[in-house]
């Protein structure tokens, strides 16, 4: 009769650096598809600001339109405010896959077996939280 043999897998080598570089990377890429939404809503809400703006100074400036339909008027306030809107439906789709592929992400490193809790923390850039009382002035008298 013969005994299995069951190797141990030393889980601080250096074999998992690349993993946790991959990983890491991922992290990057995430956030930069967030940022990237943050920043298409942003750049929207701006540039239909500008566009409703303009449409204001041309309504005003425009004397003629004042007694009939505004057509310039209305038109350029119906692309700012669907600029806006399309501008924020990019941005939380982008935003929603970029939360999304974090959310992956954490369940990949949480379930790799390839990694010790500490190269888990080192990987999605976690820091270890001081207790409350180096943190919080403790008085005493």
């Amino acid at each position: 009769m013969s005994a299995a043999v069951i190797t141990a897998f030393d889980t601080h080598s250096n074999d998992s650096t690349a993993t946790i570089r991959r990983y890491q990377d991922g992290y990057r890429v995430a956030d930069g598809v967030v940022t990237f939404g943050q920043t298409v809503k942003l750049g929207g809400i701006c540039v239909g600001g500008v566009i409703f703006v303009a449409g204001l100074v041309e309504f005003i400036l425009n004397p003629a339109e004042h007694h009939g339909f505004a057509v310039i008027f209305a038109s350029l306030i119906a692309c700012a405010a669907l600029l806006i809107l399309i501008s924020q439906i990019l941005a939380m789709g982008l935003r929603g896959e970029g939360h999304l592929l974090k959310a992956v992400l954490d369940s990949d490193v949480n379930s790799s077996p390839f990694l010790s809790n500490t190269q888990r923390v080192r990987a999605m850039s976690l820091r270890e939280r001081p207790p409350v009382s180096k943190v919080l002035p403790v008085w005493t008298e």
